[in-house]
């Protein structure tokens, strides 16, 4: 038992960046752990047995602030990071974590703990979609994405908290910019703007395969002799975007590449005729 306590305390506090001991959510992992617990009670147990004989919630106007504050809170979130550093003194080699207590890391730890606090926002759509009865829409891959995004997220801020770490929440929120924007209007917009975005749907979900592309090639360059960064969060990083990359193909296969070649053959496209 104690070796599981020093161990206990020598991964969540003595490896752990000391200028977050006292932040919310950061002076140890159970606040994430019971928020994890909860949202996974909440949309497998709770939600579905609240809503097993109700009308499905429209949630319109709640949905549309929803995307409204994610569009602004990512950009937000994306320039703070980017100023603290990508503009600045950071360049696209082995960038290594400043862990002084200068104004600029100060200034992109606390971007990065607010990185934390989007993801736990975007939390909110699974339960949107639960209040809707669009179950096919909180599939693994969605609850996998939005867990596994906010522990690896979190784990960041806690140990690293800049440098070459920093590149992926940059990257994904600016993308997430994009992505809000993109179900705003084609909820909102008038149905000629309705119909143009449907016809680039998919790109989404190649914009969102690109950004996983760009996070394991400019982050792997931490397994390069010439660069000392930390590799903790390695172990679980890795392995996790080439797995949501998988998933993220997995679906646009299904629902873009399989669906156009039905498509086609329904129709008699590319088909022999004598």
């Amino acid at each position: 038992m104690e070796t599981v306590a020093s161990a206990y305390n020598e991964v969540f506090y003595n490896r752990a960046d000391p200028r977050v001991s006292d932040w919310p959510l950061m002076t140890s992992p159970w606040p994430l752990i019971t928020i994890i617990y909860g949202y996974l009670a909440l949309i497998k147990l709770v939600l579905p047995a609240y809503m097993s004989h109700r009308q499905p919630y429209e949630l319109k106007t709640v949905i549309r602030w929803y995307n409204i504050v994610q569009i602004v809170a990512n950009a937000i979130v994306t320039w703070g990071i980017m100023t603290s550093g990508w503009t600045t003194t950071y360049h696209f080699g082995c960038m290594l974590p400043d862990y002084s207590m200068n104004p600029e890391p100060l200034r992109m730890l606390r971007f990065m703990w607010w990185t934390i606090i989007l993801k736990l926002m975007e939390l909110f759509e699974t339960v949107f979609f639960l209040l809707r009865k669009k179950e096919r829409q909180a599939s693994f891959l969605h609850v996998y994405h939005h867990v596994s995004t906010l522990v690896i997220v979190w784990s960041g801020t806690k140990y690293v908290g800049g440098g070459i770490t920093s590149f992926s929440p940059m990257i994904n929120n600016a993308v997430h910019v994009i992505m809000y924007s993109y179900y705003l209007l084609s909820s909102e917009g008038s149905p000629t703007i309705k119909a143009f975005l449907i016809k680039y749907k998919k790109w989404i979900t190649i914009m969102q395969m690109i950004q996983f592309t760009l996070m394991i090639v400019y982050s792997a360059q931490v397994f390069m002799p010439s660069c000392p960064a930390p590799l903790g969060i390695t172990i679980i990083y890795f392995p996790n975007v080439i797995f949501v990359y998988y998933m993220f193909y997995d679906f646009f296969k299904r629902n873009y590449v399989n669906d156009k070649q039905n498509e086609n053959r329904r129709n008699g496209v590319g088909s022999k005729h004598c």
